[in-house]
Protein backbone atom coordinates (compact mmCIF):
# COMPACT_ATOMS: atom_id res chain seq x y z
CA UNK A 1 0.00 0.00 0.00
CA UNK A 2 1.42 3.30 -1.11
CA UNK A 3 1.92 5.98 2.23
CA UNK A 4 0.32 8.94 1.58
CA UNK A 5 2.89 12.44 2.44
CA UNK A 6 1.83 14.84 4.81
CA UNK A 7 2.09 17.61 2.39
CA UNK A 8 0.25 15.58 -0.65
CA UNK A 9 -2.47 15.04 2.39
CA UNK A 10 -2.76 18.33 3.14
CA UNK A 11 -2.51 20.10 -0.17
CA UNK A 12 -5.37 16.76 -1.37
CA UNK A 13 -7.51 18.39 1.69
CA UNK A 14 -7.15 22.04 0.71
CA UNK A 15 -7.72 21.48 -2.98
CA UNK A 16 -11.05 19.25 -1.58
CA UNK A 17 -11.99 22.65 0.76
CA UNK A 18 -11.58 25.07 -1.62
CA UNK A 19 -14.33 22.91 -3.98
CA UNK A 20 -16.39 23.19 -1.83
CA UNK A 21 -16.63 26.67 -0.47
CA UNK A 22 -16.23 27.58 -4.30
CA UNK A 23 -19.74 25.44 -5.22
CA UNK A 24 -22.73 28.33 -5.41
CA UNK A 25 -24.80 26.20 -2.99
CA UNK A 26 -21.67 26.38 -0.18
CA UNK A 27 -21.47 30.42 -0.29
CA UNK A 28 -25.67 30.74 -0.40
CA UNK A 29 -24.85 28.48 2.80
CA UNK A 30 -22.31 30.08 4.03
CA UNK A 31 -24.54 33.50 3.61
CA UNK A 32 -27.09 32.64 5.62
CA UNK A 33 -29.37 35.03 7.83
CA UNK A 34 -27.93 35.07 11.28
CA UNK A 35 -31.23 35.26 14.19
CA UNK A 36 -31.38 39.46 14.36
CA UNK A 37 -29.75 40.21 11.50
CA UNK A 38 -30.87 42.22 8.46
CA UNK A 39 -29.68 40.23 5.19
CA UNK A 40 -29.22 42.24 2.39
CA UNK A 41 -28.44 40.69 -0.99
CA UNK A 42 -26.62 43.16 -3.94
CA UNK A 43 -25.05 42.61 -7.38
CA UNK A 44 -24.33 45.76 -8.71
CA UNK A 45 -22.50 46.33 -11.95
CA UNK A 46 -19.07 44.24 -12.90
CA UNK A 47 -19.67 44.64 -16.91
CA UNK A 48 -17.75 46.77 -19.64
CA UNK A 49 -19.78 50.01 -18.65
CA UNK A 50 -20.50 50.22 -14.86
CA UNK A 51 -17.92 50.40 -11.80
CA UNK A 52 -19.22 47.59 -9.77
CA UNK A 53 -15.97 47.55 -7.20
CA UNK A 54 -17.14 51.37 -6.78
CA UNK A 55 -20.52 50.73 -6.39
CA UNK A 56 -19.83 48.36 -3.38
CA UNK A 57 -17.54 50.39 -1.73
CA UNK A 58 -19.61 53.74 -1.86
CA UNK A 59 -23.14 51.82 -1.00
CA UNK A 60 -21.62 50.08 1.89
CA UNK A 61 -20.42 53.43 3.25
CA UNK A 62 -24.40 54.29 3.29
CA UNK A 63 -25.45 51.78 5.45
CA UNK A 64 -22.03 51.34 7.72
CA UNK A 65 -23.61 52.78 10.79
CA UNK A 66 -26.10 49.64 10.68
CA UNK A 67 -24.12 47.16 12.47
CA UNK A 68 -26.92 44.36 12.47
CA UNK A 69 -27.24 44.87 8.51
CA UNK A 70 -25.14 42.42 6.66
CA UNK A 71 -24.32 43.19 2.71
CA UNK A 72 -23.71 40.51 0.49
CA UNK A 73 -22.34 41.96 -2.46
CA UNK A 74 -22.19 38.82 -5.73
CA UNK A 75 -19.25 39.98 -7.22
CA UNK A 76 -19.88 37.22 -9.76
CA UNK A 77 -23.17 36.17 -11.44
CA UNK A 78 -22.84 32.75 -10.15
CA UNK A 79 -23.51 33.47 -6.87
CA UNK A 80 -26.90 34.89 -7.44
CA UNK A 81 -28.76 32.06 -6.83
CA UNK A 82 -32.35 31.63 -5.07
CA UNK A 83 -30.34 30.08 -2.84
CA UNK A 84 -28.55 33.05 -1.49
CA UNK A 85 -31.94 35.65 -1.46
CA UNK A 86 -34.13 32.86 0.23
CA UNK A 87 -33.70 34.76 3.43
CA UNK A 88 -32.82 37.78 2.69
CA UNK A 89 -34.57 40.93 3.61
CA UNK A 90 -33.73 43.19 1.08
CA UNK A 91 -32.08 42.96 -3.02
CA UNK A 92 -30.52 45.39 -4.61
CA UNK A 93 -30.03 44.84 -8.53
CA UNK A 94 -27.55 47.43 -10.98
CA UNK A 95 -27.47 45.09 -13.57
CA UNK A 96 -29.37 44.62 -17.09
CA UNK A 97 -29.28 41.54 -17.76
CA UNK A 98 -27.01 41.40 -21.00
CA UNK A 99 -23.40 40.51 -21.15
CA UNK A 100 -22.11 40.13 -17.79
CA UNK A 101 -18.10 39.95 -18.28
CA UNK A 102 -17.77 38.02 -14.71
CA UNK A 103 -14.22 38.86 -14.71
CA UNK A 104 -13.96 39.35 -10.56
CA UNK A 105 -11.85 37.02 -10.04
CA UNK A 106 -8.60 34.12 -11.62
CA UNK A 107 -6.25 35.03 -13.63
CA UNK A 108 -6.92 35.00 -17.21
CA UNK A 109 -5.48 35.67 -20.96
CA UNK A 110 -9.31 36.60 -22.49
CA UNK A 111 -12.69 37.77 -21.66
CA UNK A 112 -14.72 34.89 -21.71
CA UNK A 113 -18.98 34.90 -21.49
CA UNK A 114 -20.85 34.51 -18.46
CA UNK A 115 -21.37 31.14 -17.19
CA UNK A 116 -24.53 31.80 -15.74
CA UNK A 117 -26.74 34.40 -17.24
CA UNK A 118 -28.39 36.51 -14.73
CA UNK A 119 -32.18 36.54 -15.38
CA UNK A 120 -32.63 32.86 -15.55
CA UNK A 121 -35.88 31.77 -15.50
CA UNK A 122 -35.30 30.23 -11.89
CA UNK A 123 -33.92 33.48 -10.88
CA UNK A 124 -36.85 35.51 -12.11
CA UNK A 125 -39.17 33.20 -10.58
CA UNK A 126 -37.42 33.52 -7.15
CA UNK A 127 -37.33 37.27 -6.82
CA UNK A 128 -41.09 37.50 -7.50
CA UNK A 129 -41.73 35.17 -5.19
CA UNK A 130 -39.82 35.95 -2.17
CA UNK A 131 -40.98 40.01 -3.02
CA UNK A 132 -44.74 38.79 -3.28
CA UNK A 133 -44.87 36.02 -1.30
CA UNK A 134 -42.34 36.53 1.43
CA UNK A 135 -42.16 40.10 1.75
CA UNK A 136 -38.66 40.64 0.41
CA UNK A 137 -37.98 44.58 -0.34
CA UNK A 138 -36.35 45.09 -3.64
CA UNK A 139 -34.40 48.12 -5.11
CA UNK A 140 -33.67 47.84 -8.83
CA UNK A 141 -31.02 50.52 -9.22
CA UNK A 142 -29.91 52.31 -11.93
CA UNK A 143 -30.23 49.96 -15.34
CA UNK A 144 -31.41 47.35 -13.86
CA UNK A 145 -35.11 48.82 -15.51
CA UNK A 146 -33.70 47.07 -18.39
CA UNK A 147 -34.76 43.34 -17.55
CA UNK A 148 -35.80 42.17 -20.44
CA UNK A 149 -38.19 39.82 -18.68
CA UNK A 150 -41.91 40.74 -18.58
CA UNK A 151 -42.10 39.13 -14.65
CA UNK A 152 -39.91 41.48 -13.53
CA UNK A 153 -41.38 44.77 -15.31
CA UNK A 154 -44.84 43.51 -14.12
CA UNK A 155 -42.94 43.42 -10.41
CA UNK A 156 -41.40 46.54 -10.41
CA UNK A 157 -44.98 48.26 -12.53
CA UNK A 158 -43.00 50.04 -15.13
CA UNK A 159 -41.34 49.61 -19.08
CA UNK A 160 -38.05 51.00 -19.46
CA UNK A 161 -36.93 54.07 -21.49
CA UNK A 162 -33.63 54.07 -22.75
CA UNK A 163 -31.15 56.96 -21.64
CA UNK A 164 -29.96 58.93 -24.95
CA UNK A 165 -26.47 61.37 -24.45
CA UNK A 166 -24.45 60.71 -20.99
CA UNK A 167 -24.63 64.51 -19.18
CA UNK A 168 -25.26 66.64 -15.93
CA UNK A 169 -28.75 65.87 -14.64
CA UNK A 170 -30.87 67.60 -12.34
CA UNK A 171 -32.98 65.85 -9.80
CA UNK A 172 -36.12 67.58 -8.87
CA UNK A 173 -39.95 67.64 -8.48
CA UNK A 174 -39.42 65.63 -5.24
CA UNK A 175 -42.38 63.69 -3.73
CA UNK A 176 -43.20 65.95 -0.59
CA UNK A 177 -45.74 63.29 0.76
CA UNK A 178 -43.66 60.00 1.06
CA UNK A 179 -41.22 59.72 3.78
CA UNK A 180 -38.43 58.35 1.18
CA UNK A 181 -37.86 62.03 -0.49
CA UNK A 182 -39.88 64.43 1.82
CA UNK A 183 -37.57 67.53 2.68
CA UNK A 184 -35.11 66.68 -0.28
CA UNK A 185 -34.59 69.74 -2.22
CA UNK A 186 -33.51 69.83 -6.03
CA UNK A 187 -29.80 69.27 -6.80
CA UNK A 188 -27.65 68.20 -9.80
CA UNK A 189 -25.77 64.68 -10.73
CA UNK A 190 -22.57 65.92 -12.68
CA UNK A 191 -22.84 63.40 -15.48
CA UNK A 192 -25.30 60.33 -15.62
CA UNK A 193 -27.22 58.39 -18.09
CA UNK A 194 -31.00 59.53 -17.84
CA UNK A 195 -33.17 56.23 -17.71
CA UNK A 196 -36.48 56.65 -17.02
CA UNK A 197 -39.68 54.24 -16.91
CA UNK A 198 -43.48 54.42 -18.12
CA UNK A 199 -45.82 53.30 -15.13
CA UNK A 200 -47.63 50.12 -16.15
CA UNK A 201 -49.85 50.69 -12.79
CA UNK A 202 -49.85 54.17 -12.01
CA UNK A 203 -52.78 53.96 -9.67
CA UNK A 204 -50.62 52.00 -6.95
CA UNK A 205 -47.61 53.64 -7.97
CA UNK A 206 -46.02 56.27 -5.88
CA UNK A 207 -43.42 58.80 -8.26
CA UNK A 208 -40.93 60.22 -6.13
CA UNK A 209 -38.77 62.69 -8.46
CA UNK A 210 -38.02 63.59 -11.64
CA UNK A 211 -34.81 63.99 -13.42
CA UNK A 212 -33.81 66.82 -16.34
CA UNK A 213 -31.43 66.22 -18.48
CA UNK A 214 -29.38 69.85 -19.06
CA UNK A 215 -28.27 69.42 -22.77
CA UNK A 216 -31.12 67.73 -24.18
CA UNK A 217 -34.10 69.27 -21.53
CA UNK A 218 -35.61 66.00 -21.65
CA UNK A 219 -37.79 65.56 -18.17
CA UNK A 220 -38.33 61.55 -16.84
CA UNK A 221 -39.05 59.45 -13.81
CA UNK A 222 -36.18 59.04 -11.67
CA UNK A 223 -37.72 57.39 -8.67
CA UNK A 224 -40.81 55.69 -8.08
CA UNK A 225 -42.03 53.15 -5.52
CA UNK A 226 -44.68 50.12 -5.32
CA UNK A 227 -46.31 47.72 -2.99
CA UNK A 228 -46.37 43.95 -4.54
CA UNK A 229 -48.15 41.38 -2.46
CA UNK A 230 -46.31 41.38 0.86
CA UNK A 231 -43.26 43.06 -0.44
CA UNK A 232 -42.12 46.20 -1.62
CA UNK A 233 -40.25 47.76 -4.65
CA UNK A 234 -38.37 50.89 -4.81
CA UNK A 235 -36.92 51.86 -8.34
CA UNK A 236 -33.76 54.88 -8.36
CA UNK A 237 -32.52 54.90 -11.82
CA UNK A 238 -29.75 57.77 -11.05
CA UNK A 239 -26.22 55.80 -10.47
CA UNK A 240 -24.50 55.44 -13.65
CA UNK A 241 -20.76 56.55 -12.09
CA UNK A 242 -19.75 55.95 -8.72
CA UNK A 243 -19.98 59.55 -7.53
CA UNK A 244 -23.60 59.59 -7.28
CA UNK A 245 -23.62 57.66 -4.10
CA UNK A 246 -21.39 59.62 -2.99
CA UNK A 247 -23.49 62.72 -3.25
CA UNK A 248 -25.00 63.44 0.47
CA UNK A 249 -28.34 64.23 -1.28
CA UNK A 250 -28.47 61.28 -3.19
CA UNK A 251 -27.10 58.52 -0.20
CA UNK A 252 -30.03 60.06 2.07
CA UNK A 253 -32.44 59.07 -0.89
CA UNK A 254 -30.91 55.60 -0.59
CA UNK A 255 -30.55 55.12 2.56
CA UNK A 256 -34.67 55.97 3.18
CA UNK A 257 -35.48 53.75 0.32
CA UNK A 258 -33.69 50.92 1.57
CA UNK A 259 -36.07 51.42 4.95
CA UNK A 260 -39.13 51.55 3.04
CA UNK A 261 -38.83 48.74 1.00
CA UNK A 262 -37.73 47.28 4.26
CA UNK A 263 -40.97 48.22 5.80
CA UNK A 264 -39.43 49.95 8.99
CA UNK A 265 -39.35 53.36 10.19
CA UNK A 266 -36.90 55.06 8.45
CA UNK A 267 -33.79 56.81 10.93
CA UNK A 268 -32.12 60.06 10.47
CA UNK A 269 -29.22 59.06 7.86
CA UNK A 270 -26.43 59.34 9.69
CA UNK A 271 -24.42 60.88 7.11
Amino acid sequence: MKKTSRRNALKAGLATAAAAVGAPESHAAAAAKAPGETKVVAIMGHDAMHNGVAYEVYIRRIFRSNKDWRLWFCRSNKYFTPELISDADLLMTSLFGGPYTDQIEGLADRIEQPRKALWSDEMVEAVVDNVRNRGMGWMPVHNAIWFGRTELEELSGTRPVLHQEIQPLILRQFNQEHPITRGIDDFIVNIDEQFSVELTAPSKTSILFKTLAVHDKNEGIGGWCIEQGKGRVVGLLPGHEHWCYRIPEYQDIFWRAAHWALNRDIPPFPG
